[in-house]
């Protein structure tokens, strides 16, 4: 059954407004045009595409009109900006993530900017019976997988959701009509029916009749393509130089072999964990202080502006307050928080076990501009929570879980993200699977780790050794580093004893000391000399992306 108009809908509902100090795809540039530029010209080049359509709020319209009306393209404004805690909630799971799924809320790439109501709008008002979700900021988006996927789902009737399982900015999903409108009443993003539902027995989406079988290397790259900050503007310009007068008309697969082939080191990190103090109100069994004291001194709000100023250069940084100590018993922990978001760092993720934590300070997280909370509930039992956490806290735990999920609905709706943590270890294995149903259940995410044995520094508690048999450089080395509360810098956040430090906040740039000392670091990986390095030498998370 043939289509008689696919619409691509580039929905920017997710993006800031076209202000000075922040971009959007309408004013993002990319090889001297517009993002958004580039992915309506890349997608007007399938030919199974019958219209393209922009939905935007009326802060961006300015920036939109002059590249939507170059390029064609019906443009839908939404009127001035409104809250739509759906679309923010999904806009934070996926800074989070970096693949096309798997992120939090159960999301997929193309989720971004969703809102069933006003893209059923966008369909009626073009006469679509279906529509292609494309991000505004899929630049390199490939037209010739676009045209795939509609004739794939022309060949398939039955199937209302069909994908292409292709690295962030390189192609998109098609949403039949009859999905559509289903879910602008249930109000529900179509990632969801990608994802593991505890009540819903279903195949793996991978091998079911929605998915298109497209080149190993673009279902496999670990990067992504889309143009969603300067640092990815950077990479994809760098990586594809050699494209030059036929960048335009290049395949996803052309794309991704030119950009993985580059070795490019970004300016500054993309993630950063900082610890703020080694206090800690639980015991845990994976905790490097359960049996060997750490103290530092706590950071200072000095250390913590400096440290932020310099990650707000990059427009993209993701912010994790984590370490030895819980960053909820630090008295400056709302304060950094408030610091990061008014620096620019906007991607905030706070990492606690909630014990000890006033009930006050619940209510302020709960209210704060973090968007993930993380907290350690590794347990279903509260004798299971003793075993693990080392206390009696697991009641505790509970009440000041209902207590942030009343104070956030109050507040801000869906936001700060929570996701229950469940650090995987013998003493709690067989509470692992009702624990994760009851969790995705309750509040749409949680996570299940694996323990670390901190390079030998403590006992190693995993259930299983998940090292490949073959050691290879670490990947973290190219994308993270920890901030110690006593301002030093160390490799990873396995080095919890400070054994391999790469600089102090305050006496070298962090850009300094990610380009010189990781530098040398990431030099001695990619000889096979992890060796010399003391942490390096005994860990064994060096594969986890």
């Amino acid at each position: 059954m043939s289509f008689t108009n696919v619409t691509a809908v580039f929905s920017m509902l997710h993006e800031p407004p076209a202000q000075a100090d922040r971009e959007n795809s309408a004013t993002r540039l990319f090889r001297a045009a517009p993002v958004l530029h580039w992915a309506l010209q890349r997608t007007a080049r399938a030919s199974r595409v019958g219209s393209m359509a922009v939905l935007c709020w009326e802060d961006q319209l300015p920036a939109v009109l002059p590249v939507a009306g170059e390029d064609r393209a019906y443009i839908l404004s939404k009127g001035p900006r409104v809250a739509l805690p759906e679309v923010e909630a999904i806009t934070a799971a996926r800074r989070w993530a970096d693949g096309w799924r798997g992120g939090l809320l159960s999301t997929c790439h193309f989720d971004l900017g969703f809102h069933g109501p006003w893209h059923r709008e966008v369909a009626e008002r073009v006469g679509s019976d279906a529509v292609l979700l494309i991000d505004p900021a899929a630049g390199l988006v490939d037209p010739v997988l676009l045209d795939r996927l509609i004739e794939h789902a022309e060949e398939r009737p039955e199937v209302e959701l069909c994908f292409c399982p292709a690295a962030p900015g390189l192609s998109g999903a098609l949403l039949r009509r009859s999905l559509l409108d289903r879910l602008a009443a249930a109000k529900t993003h179509p990632g969801r029916l990608l994802h593991y539902l505890p009540d819903q027995l279903s195949r793996e989406p991978l091998a079911g009749e929605g998915c298109l079988p497209i080149p190993s290397a673009v279902a496999r790259t670990t990067l992504s393509f889309s143009l969603t900050s300067r640092r990815q503007v950077e990479r994809i310009e760098a990586g594809t130089v050699s494209l030059n007068g036929e960048l335009v008309s290049s395949d996803a697969e052309a794309i991704v072999r030119r950009v993985s082939s580059v070795g490019w080191v970004d300016r500054l990190p993309r993630e950063v964990v900082l610890e703020l103090n080694t206090t800690r109100a639980t015991k845990p069994i994976f905790w490097p202080g359960r049996n060997r004291p750490v103290e530092r001194e706590p950071l200072s709000t000095e250390r913590v502006a400096t440290l932020l100023g310099q990650l707000a250069e990059a427009d993209d940084v993701r912010l994790t307050l984590a370490g030895v100590g819980d960053p909820m018993l630090s008295e400056h922990v709302l304060d950094a928080i408030d610091a990061a978001a008014a620096s620019g760092v906007a991607s905030v993720h706070v990492e606690t076990d909630l014990v000890g934590v006033s009930e006050d300070a619940v209510r302020r997280l709960a209210r704060s501009p973090a968007e993930v909370v993380s907290v350690h509930l590794p347990a279903m039992k509260p004798e299971t929570y003793v075993a693990v956490m080392g206390v009696d806290a697991f009641a505790q735990v509970l009440d000041n879980l209902k207590t942030f999920v009343t104070e956030r609905q109050a507040n801000r709706g869906r936001l700060p993200l929570l996701v229950p943590l469940f650090v995987k270890c013998g003493a709690n294995l067989a509470e692992m699977e009702g624990w994760y149903d009851q969790w995705l259940r309750a509040v749409g995410s949680a996570a299940i780790v694996g323990p670390g044995d901190y390079a030998g520094g403590i006992a190693d508690v995993a259930v299983a050794d998940m090292a490949p048999p073959r050691r290879l450089a670490c990947g973290r080395i190219n994308s993270r580093m920890t901030v110690l509360c006593d301002g030093r810098v160390v490799s990873c956040e396995q080095d919890a004893f400070g054994r391999q430090v790469m600089g102090r906040v305050g006496e070298a740039s962090v850009e300094e000391i990610w380009r010189r000392s990781f530098g040398e670091l990431r030099a001695d990986h990619a000889a096979g000399n992890w060796k010399k390095r003391p942490v390096c030498a005994g860990c064994r998370e060096w594969h986890r992306p």
